[in-house]
Order: structure tokens, then sequence, then C-alpha cells
């Protein structure tokens, strides 16, 4: 899983009152900026924001895990986001996101993208290891926490 973190995209938000959409969007550009399988970045950003419409992405304990299989990615990547403040995601248990873990795939990579999303959200059901991430204030400090989850 390590494989598809990329240093270059990961995000330190130290938002004051930014929603949502716009911490996706920033992190949709960065992602588009940052790696060569984004094809289309306004089309993956709507495809991202049509799945959260259909069903919060917040799996809870403060993670969010928005997600979208699209012809606007030619390879499966991934992004995080660590965020100050935290961001409403209406998740289930109705705590605010602090972490965001952006993932795009291809159309056609169903099994990989799937067992991609269920393994991020069993490891982020780990008090220790989310508290590891938030507790991260450099790039290098979460790249190492991120190491020791895989």
């Amino acid at each position: 899983m390590l494989s598809y973190f990329n240093i270059k995209m990961i995000n330190f938000f130290d938002n004051k009152s930014v929603l949502k959409d716009e911490i996706l969007k920033i992190m949709v550009s960065n992602m588009a900026e940052n790696c060569e399988a984004i094809q289309d970045k306004e089309g993956f950003y709507f495809e991202v924001l049509e799945r959260e419409s259909v069903g919060t992405t917040g799996i809870g304990m403060g993670v969010a895990i928005p997600h979208a299989r699209t012809n606007s990615v030619k390879e499966i990547v991934l992004a995080i986001g660590v965020l100050k403040n935290p961001v409403d995601f209406n998740s289930l248990d109705g705590e605010k996101v602090k972490i965001i873990v952006l993932v795009g795939a291809p159309k056609g990579e169903s099994k990989r993208y799937l067992e991609l999303l269920s393994s991020l959200s069993r490891i982020f059901r780990d008090k220790k290891i989310r508290d590891s991430i938030l507790e991260s204030t450099t790039t290098e400090c979460l790249i190492e926490a991120i190491a020791e989850i895989v």
C-alpha cells in the first residue's frame, strides 16, 4: 500500500473555516500538479463530489476516505490531508474529520481499488495510527507514520 503514497501529495491544512468541497478541490489540484495519473482534474473533482453526494465517505473517528473510480484517472492514486481544524463530512458517528485520504482509480481497477479502500478503512480504525498521523508536524514525520502502517 505504501507504493500508492507520493510525498508530494501530502497536504497539511492550517484551515480556519474551509469547507469540505474546498479542501477536496485543493487536494485534487495538488494531485494533478504532482503526478501524471490525473488526466482530467475537473472531471476527477466532479466525480469525487458526486460520490460524496451518494453517501458520506466519513468513516468515523475523524477520518474520511473520499474516492472515485473514473476515466479521469489512469492509475490508482492516493493523497492524504491532515487538517488542523476538523471539517464536517457528515460522518456516521457525527465526528468532524481531521484526516482525509483521497483515492482515485480508473474504471477498470475495481478489484485493487476495493481492496485499497477496505485496507484503508481497516487501518484507520486503529487509534494509535490515527494519533501518530495527527501528531505529525512535517511531511517526513507523516511518511514515517505511514511507513509504520505497512
